[in-house]
């Protein structure tokens, strides 16, 4: 029985490393022919915006109109549940928000695909598209004593996206193949790898599947999508920071019909995790609660031409409601000084049957910035009021808050402080050179209630609330470092190189234990038509 199994395996391994062949090497060679004669599509000036690291006021309208590309693994300690996170950082509003999954998520520079209006459309096939995207992925995290894993793998994405047929409503559909090969890793190595639908997998070879498709209707400026999809908003935007991205299933609704305003809804109840090929429920972050059903509504009105307000609720059925509020505003000049601020807040209520108990939390957080030059410093406040961690959607960053970067600073009553200082090669002669260094400190903890309620070993939310034996609590400081170089012109130009380096330091009875990480990111975008 034991050789059967092997030979199947062998036999899987097998036929997953020829599909993956099959489909990257002929890619590569109709991206070399693209390239040939150095003709290359500039990037949009909304990714151009986006890649500048927290230096400039990036449109939510903008990024829910981007079509970028573990499952939910609930921890048996915090460290742990950190450790399988592989860290987390953000950088999506002005100056102000953690800037390391902006790095993570907009690590490849993809072509240009303007929405236009319905009655301007050009038809099903003429404003469609076909873009591909290579991304070589290494990355050696540690935690001690426990957990030390290390992976390299050569991810492919094929995107294709049709344009809309012409009439009053317009109908398309949208395709992604995704396929990744490993080159190191193994045992360990979580989502890093190849995650099978037993937890097990992580020796598989190479593996392929169909990452995101869905159909889409338009009409005037609001398009409906139904699939498997991403979507970017203060709950849903996906974290991309392994080979391949994880995808949603579900309903979206993006419309642009107002001046100045963008609308959003959806419902979603699936997810393609990192590292898995096949759908899973989608679960909470921290307490790792299932949710049959996540939807929201809400928008964005750019009230100034450079200042914003958001607001979005959502419901995660049985588990949560949650709030979101921001307000960002800039003025000023980087040849002088630009200022730019940002105010934003989250409210978490329990709904329903409350499968992740009581839950009555706010976090906010409060940032301010100065640009001079290619030189910034930000300055963050963060503070979580309430007895429960404040917690979001597995494989999300659905946490705006501007102090959530290799950690979150989440737990109950838990303040934190960031100081962050970026460099923009734009404005020194060096365009597409880009540096932030970061460092922030959190301190007071206190989950004493919420332990209070997860006194018994058993209790499913135990693993959160305790730490060596007592509550919850204490202080803990990190320090990071991402340079990144997008190549300017040749014939890779937009190839963008990317490097993280990130160290975690806690005390003993704090959740997120000690951890370093060391990340390497090389991503080709190629466009086919």
């Amino acid at each position: 029985m034991k050789d059967s199994r092997t030979k199947n395996r062998s036999k899987k391994n097998n036929a997953a490393t020829f599909f993956y062949c099959a489909f990257t090497l002929p890619a590569l060679t109709i991206g070399a022919s693209a390239y040939a004669d150095d003709v290359v599509l500039e990037p949009t000036s909304d990714t151009t915006k986006t890649q500048t690291l927290a230096q400039t006021l990036p449109s939510p309208t903008q990024r829910s109109q981007a079509s970028s590309a573990s499952q939910a693994s609930q921890a048996n300690s915090a460290s742990k549940r950190r450790a399988d996170q592989g860290g987390q950082v953000r950088n999506d509003q002005p100056d102000t928000t953690n800037a390391i999954v902006n790095a993570e998520a907009n690590q490849t520079v993809t072509p240009p695909t303007p929405q236009s209006s319905q009655a301007a459309s050009k038809g099903f096939i003429a404003d469609s598209h076909l873009n591909l995207q290579f991304r070589n992925y290494s990355d050696y995290f540690q935690a001690p004593p426990s957990i030390y894993r290390h992976a390299w793998i050569q991810g492919a994405q094929a995107n294709y996206e049709s344009g809309f047929t012409q009439g009053l409503i317009g109908f398309g559909v949208d395709a992604s193949l995704f396929a990744a090969l490993k080159l190191d890793g193994g045992n360990g190595a979580g989502n890093m790898v190849h995650v099978g639908k037993d937890g097990g997998g992580s020796q598989q070879l190479a593996w392929a599947y169909p990452g995101m498709y869905d159909i889409k209707g338009r009409i005037s400026e609001t398009v409906v999508k139904y699939g498997l999809q991403t979507v970017t908003n203060p709950f849903l935007e996906p974290h991309d920071n392994r080979a391949l991205p994880p995808t949603f299933l579900g309903v979206s609704m993006v419309s642009n019909d107002l001046v100045h305003t963008t609308l959003e809804a959806g419902s979603f109840t699936k997810v393609d995790a990192r590292g898995h090929t096949n759908l899973t429920n989608l679960t909470t972050s921290y307490g790792g609660t299932r949710i049959d059903r996540l939807t929201y509504v809400g928008g964005t009105w750019h009230y100034a031409k450079n200042g914003e307000m958001a607001l979005y609720v959502d419901q995660a059925d049985d588990v949560w409601r949650q709030y979101y509020g921001s307000v960002a505003q800039s003025f000023g000049d980087p040849t002088t000084i630009k200022w730019s601020g940002l105010a934003n807040v989250y409210s978490t209520h329990d709904t329903g049957a409350s499968r992740q108990g009581h839950i009555n939390s706010n976090a906010y957080s409060l940032s301010v910035s100065a640009q001079h030059g290619p030189h910034a410093l930000l300055l963050g406040y963060q503070q979580v009021l309430g007895d429960q961690f404040f917690d979001y959607v597995n494989e999300t960053n659905g946490i705006y808050l501007t102090n959530s970067m290799d950690v979150d600073y989440n737990a109950p009553h838990e303040q934190s402080l960031q100081l962050r200082y970026t460099f923009d090669g734009k404005y020194a002669g060096v365009p597409g050179l880009k540096a932030m260094l970061w460092g922030e400190y959190g301190w007071g903890a206190d989950a004493s209630a919420g332990a209070a309620d997860n006194a018994s070993a058993s209790a499913p939310l135990h693993d959160l609330y305790w730490k060596n034996g007592e509550p919850v609590h204490g202080h803990h400081h990190e320090f990071g470092f991402i340079p990144s170089y997008t190549l300017q012109s040749g014939r890779f130009k937009d190839t963008k190189v990317t490097f993280i380096a990130m160290w975690h330091n806690a005390s003993r009875y704090y959740s997120d234990g000690n951890n370093m990480e060391y990340r390497l990111v090389v991503n080709v975008p190629v466009k086919v038509f």
